[in-house]
């Protein structure tokens, strides 16, 4: 193995660590919940200070999956992978990885970046929009799941 190829062995080793941990916190926090799945404005409105709690932490959690598998494992894989992807635009990123496989779906990817940013930031919404848009985050985790599955199982 070239000392490159370790290098980024050693980088994914340590985020898929990391990833590791959010995807644990993001099952504990839907465990913790105990609300029905999917969420009615109902029993939104009446999420007990620990279900909010759960609640944010999923929201982070989710957020912080998202990014550390856009930011950087995204790219480290494909350098694995004997791609150059130093000046490659994100789009072109999601391309390469829907090529591969990896993603289903470049648009949906970037789907899922648009719904977790309406929800991360503090936005004005109304109570209907966060409920679906809760809804939709939590459909997406299995989706978040199987491309970093397939993303570890490459390298």
């Amino acid at each position: 193995m070239t000392n490159r190829k370790q290098e980024l062995m050693e980088r994914l080793s340590r985020e898929f660590d990391i990833c590791d941990r959010h995807i644990q916190r993001i099952d504990e926090a839907l465990e913790a919940m105990h609300t029905d799945i999917p969420m009615s404005v109902d029993s939104y409105t009446n999420l007990d200070e620990n279900q909010i709690r759960c609640m944010d932490q999923f929201i982070f959690r989710f957020s912080k999956l998202q990014d550390a598998m856009g930011a950087k494992i995204f790219r480290y894989v494909l350098e694995y992978l004997d791609e150059d992807v130093s000046a490659l635009p994100m789009r072109d990123i999601l391309n390469l990885l829907e090529r591969y496989h990896f993603i289903d779906s470049a648009d949906e990817w970037g789907y899922i970046r648009e719904l977790r940013n309406e929800i991360a930031h503090d936005y004005p919404l109304m109570e209907n929009d966060i409920v679906s848009v809760l809804n939709e985050l939590i459909s997406k985790v299995s989706i978040l799941k199987s491309i970093y599955k397939r993303m570890k199982a490459a390298v």
